[in-house]
């Protein structure tokens, strides 16, 4: 098949992360680390009151009976609310590194390398257009319509550079109004050995490697095909999950990595 299209529409939807387009989700994820950033205020504000106010702590406690001696508290519960704030401080500064550290950084983002140049997956078609690959201009680029609670649609093109190499690329409609192809997000990439550029995931795994190198560096797995002949994989980066789909050729017992197919798994 020289260049495929197909839209696909699956009933999982995004009704499982209630998350609309792309633009709502980058929306979304900032707005989460935010609140990151808030709570950890707010535990550094409290944290920082009970320490330097511990007797206003104690006029507020329900539990004075614990620490009673003599009408006054004790130097237990002075201990206490100072070791409780300290740690409600540390806390509070841990979630504000946190929420800065997601912020300045991308947060969506699987880098893999395509002969020795990087790719972010999920990317944009620009993306690909920079590292030398097209649609080709025989291709009928279609328009996808936006996702709802209940329905995804994507579409799977072929595309090529001009040396000859080429892979698939699966676009995505996140958004909530219909969008032509290229303007969608790429959420997957498939690269198979022959025809396809030299494929390195983060880990070292590459295309054209053994299945027992794979293994050591990613583990078993979840077996697919006949003869589980291909193995699936879920890995993390920064919280978001992706989707590694690896397909072998070969015999059972010199199986090297014919296909490597890489998707954001948002949904």
């Amino acid at each position: 098949m020289n260049a495929a299209y197909y839209i696909s529409q699956n009933a999982e939807g995004s009704k499982a992360f209630g998350r609309g387009g792309y633009s709502d989700i980058g929306r979304n994820e900032k707005m989460e680390y935010g609140l990151f950033a808030v709570f950890g205020i707010i535990l550094i504000g409290i944290g920082s009151f009970i320490f330097t106010h511990p007797e206003t702590m104690w006029n507020l406690s329900l539990s004075r009976r614990w620490y009673v001696k003599g009408g006054e508290p004790t130097e237990l519960y002075y201990t206490n609310q100072k070791i409780g704030a300290v740690l409600e401080i540390i806390i509070g500064v841990a979630l504000i590194i946190c929420s800065i550290s997601m912020s300045v950084t991308e947060i969506r983002g699987y880098v893999v390398n395509i002969d020795g140049q990087e790719l972010k997956i999920p990317c944009l078609y620009s993306d690909i257009e920079a590292l030398g690959y097209q649609i080709d201009s025989a291709e009928e680029i279609k328009t996808l319509k936006a996702t709802n609670k209940n329905i995804k649609n994507s579409a799977t093109y072929m595309v090529k550079n001009a040396e000859g190499k080429e892979f698939k690329v699966t676009f995505e409609n996140r958004g909530t109004v219909d969008k032509v192809v290229t303007e969608c997000e790429l959420i997957a990439i498939s690269v198979e050995v022959e025809k396809g550029p030299k494929l390195i995931l983060p880990n070292g795994v590459k295309s054209g490697m053994s299945e027992s190198e794979i293994k050591s560096i990613m583990g078993k797995g979840t077996p697919r095909g006949v003869g589980a002949s291909a193995a699936e994989y879920r890995t993390k980066v920064n919280f978001n999950s992706y989707k590694v789909n690896i397909v072998y050729n070969g015999d059972f017992m010199s199986r090297k990595a014919k296909s490597i197919r890489v998707e954001d798994a948002l949904y």
